[in-house]
């Protein structure tokens, strides 16, 4: 990820400058920790020159979460298309019925949770992050900067896991920093990455999902 090291930090930072891509990506809870472990003074202060103008998303979340509440219940997605779009964009990381990786959370009777919850749960997945759920942000001697669950450690490496269900292994003692976020590993940006009917899709088959 061109986050991930000062290169890739600064060829994001150019981009956004020439109006290429939205300074919003630069703030998204996925890229913010790791782009800003990443650089130095200079460069930071770049960053928060770009993203001081990008206006506070929460609003607009409010408003998309209510809006897919409003679509699903003014016309249900389908089941199975749901399915396959799940298999797609959910089992990398996710697991039901004993199908999908072990990452997230298991999701068997997700259903029971409710249309409100799952929602809010898909769009804003950093509002209720289970403290076994949170990811880490590590730093090592070289600069490298990693995001991810730590799931393992193995001898002398770290293994973590991140937003795309691939491990990561990490020497030990090659870590100067390794700090617990509060955030999910759960990409925050299905609102844009999903078609509103995509998202009935799915939410159509979640709700399906109840156990007794």
């Amino acid at each position: 990820m061109l986050a991930s090291d000062f290169g890739g930090a600064a060829l994001l930072v150019q981009l956004a400058e020439a109006g290429r891509l939205s300074a919003r990506l630069l703030k998204y809870p996925q890229i913010e920790p790791k782009l800003l472990a990443a650089v130095d003074d200079p460069l930071r202060k770049r960053i928060t020159a770009l993203t001081s103008r990008v206006p506070d998303e929460s609003q607009n979340l409010i408003e998309l979460i209510a809006s897919r509440r409003q679509d699903h219940s003014s016309g249900p997605g389908d089941r199975e298309l749901g399915t396959k779009l799940f298999a797609r964009a959910c089992a990398t990381c996710h697991q039901i019925a004993g199908l999908g990786k072990k990452v997230g959370p298991n999701l068997d009777g997700i259903g029971n949770r409710g249309l409100d919850r799952l929602v809010e749960d898909i769009l804003a997945p950093n509002r209720n992050v289970d403290v076994a759920f949170r990811t880490s942000t590590i730093v090592t001697d070289q600069g490298r900067v990693l995001n991810g669950l730590i799931k393992r450690t193995e001898g002398a490496r770290m293994v973590l896991v991140d937003s795309k269900g691939e491990e990561i292994s990490v020497a030990t003692d090659t870590i100067n920093q390794n700090v617990l976020s509060n955030l999910s590993p759960m990409p925050a940006n299905f609102g844009e990455t999903l078609s509103e009917e995509q998202f009935r899709h799915l939410i159509a088959y979640l709700l399906s999902l109840r156990s007794s």
